[in-house]
């Protein structure tokens, strides 16, 4: 299938709503020399050997003052891995699992690496609110620096996170000539550790209000298969000033579960709810 208006909407508004929480936010906190632990992954293929570190998800938008950028791995007091000609020469940064991928058959090396990591994970998802919140478990990977030693498990959903979804569509006539009004309402579920990650979160985005977001194409996406980055730099101002067509952000509607309904759900995570209405004016059938 080739890529929906839908895909572009969703891509574009992963990555501002990303950028926007840790620009506005400073929501992340710096690393240093973080050890890395080998651990199996069926998912690999054999070229690879997997090292993880006690952090997920990784910063990766150099356009964020302050956050440091993985661009390598230490294999003992020796860098290596740094992006050139196109490749890091055998190594692969999963920046959304917090890892090192190594092509190598020795198990037993020493890595550690330096990066800056998310105070709120972000993914897209398509279960509704209720099973986010009362359904599911979740592992807590709190971003405080502590003598954590040991890996975080890929793939799986860990908290404090934000989960985003897609809810509803409508195209309506705006004007003479085919013009169609697009509205699309996306929600986003937040689950933090205390109601001061709660409340900041929140307040950040209740104040998005009228802010416009580049459209930005699914081939623009930064990440690569396997959650590196293609050009070995992403920087999401420069990414998106080549992207002239703006979605427009309508409303933003916050709120939270009390302490009361808080505390009878299986993890003692504080919940809150933001609701965002997006509009953008275009031709739909041309």
């Amino acid at each position: 299938m080739i890529e929906q208006y839908h895909h572009k909407v969703t891509n574009s508004f992963m990555l501002w709503f990303d950028h926007y929480l840790l620009t506005k936010g400073q929501a992340y906190t710096n690393i240093s020399g973080a050890k890395c632990y080998n651990y199996d992954d069926e998912r690999l293929d054999d070229r690879f050997e997997a090292f993880g570190s006690p952090y997920k998800q990784w910063v990766n938008d150099s356009s964020v003052d302050g956050a440091t950028i993985a661009n390598g791995i230490y294999i003992g007091n020796t860098p290596s891995g740094e992006y050139s000609g196109g490749s890091r020469g055998g190594l692969k940064l999963d920046f959304h699992n917090g890892r090192a991928l190594i092509e190598t058959n020795d198990q037993n090396l020493d890595i550690s690496c330096d990066f800056a990591v998310k105070d709120f994970n972000i993914y897209f998802t398509n279960e509704t609110e209720d099973d986010l919140i009362v359904e599911n478990k979740y592992s807590v990977n709190s971003r405080t620096p502590s003598a954590i030693e040991s890996y975080i498990e890929p793939y799986d959903y860990v908290l404090p996170a934000v989960f985003i979804a897609a809810a509803t569509s409508k195209n309506e006539d705006f004007a003479f000539g085919g013009m169609e009004e697009t509205t699309i309402n996306i929600s986003a579920t937040v689950l933090a550790e205390d109601s001061y990650q709660l409340d900041g979160v929140l307040s950040i985005f209740s104040d998005a209000k009228n802010e416009c977001i580049p459209l930005v194409t699914m081939a623009d996406h930064p990440y690569d298969e396997f959650n590196d980055l293609k050009s070995g730099v992403y920087n999401y101002n420069d990414l998106s000033s080549g992207n002239p067509n703006k979605l427009f952000l309508n409303r933003t509607t916050t709120s939270k579960l009390t302490d009361k309904i808080r505390k009878s759900l299986s993890n003692d995570m504080f919940v809150g709810f933001i609701d965002f209405e997006v509009q953008q004016h275009r031709f739909r059938h041309q």
